[in-house]
């Protein structure tokens, strides 16, 4: 189903939550969609938490090795925010679960695997889990964290990413307890991945959260229980 004149747009459940894909209408569009799903569904099979075949499934069996590619790069950014977050964001301290940051990877590979094709613009949203690329602006609206029936409106970006966390179910790795002292946070960032994991950090420690995100050259917004 087209979108609009200008563009296409497709959406599959996927990563738990609604993927959509827009983008711009040409000769490519279908098949580059098809190919940046197979994408997202690549980083849905390796970074599954609830699939016996994946690569968490090895990682909590102490098998580091035959990962793929993708989980070791997702491995490898999960530790520099890691480090550069005092711990707040510790995959390997909460058993390798994924969650908070590859369903950013998935956006940012199908991206990447829309420009391959060709496609100038587009955006990929994956449970509000954003992406926009092209000189067109996107107008960027939050959930409330507490009521997810009110939408924030917080601008417009262009050639940016943008995540949004809530606090529920957070817990602090270093802790191993629920201390988030934010309702909600939104990043934008260069790179969805990098989006995706910043959230954690900043809910945890909001009064740190622009230094934190200032490193990653990200911005951060901290959201009330009402926004």
């Amino acid at each position: 189903m087209k979108a609009n004149c200008g563009s296409v747009r497709r959406a599959r459940l996927l990563l738990g939550t609604l993927v959509e894909i827009r983008a711009s209408a040409s000769a490519e569009a279908e098949r580059a969609i098809g190919h940046a799903f197979a994408a997202i569904e690549r980083v849905h099979h390796a970074m599954s938490a609830q699939e016996s075949t994946s690569d968490i499934a090895r990682l909590r069996a102490g098998r580091r090795f035959s990962l793929d590619p993708w989980t070791r790069r997702v491995l490898d950014r999960a530790e520099e925010i890691c480090l550069a977050s005092a711990g707040l964001f510790d995959c390997a301290a909460c058993d390798y679960a994924l969650d908070g940051i590859a369903k950013g990877f998935a956006v940012d590979r199908a991206v990447e695997t829309l420009q391959s094709a060709g496609i100038r613009s587009g955006v990929v949203n994956a449970g509000g889990d954003l992406r926009v690329f092209g000189e067109a602006f996107e107008d960027v609206h939050v959930r409330a964290p507490q009521r997810p029936d009110r939408l924030i409106y917080i601008g417009k970006v262009r050639d940016a990413a943008v995540a949004t966390s809530a606090a529920e179910l957070l817990v602090d790795p270093r802790r191993r307890r629920s201390a988030a002292r934010a309702a909600g946070a939104t990043v934008i960032a260069a790179d969805c991945m990098t989006a995706d994991a910043l959230t954690k950090p900043c809910l945890l420690e909001p009064e740190s959260a622009p230094q934190l995100a200032g490193r990653f050259r990200a911005h951060a917004l901290l959201l009330g229980a009402n926004g």
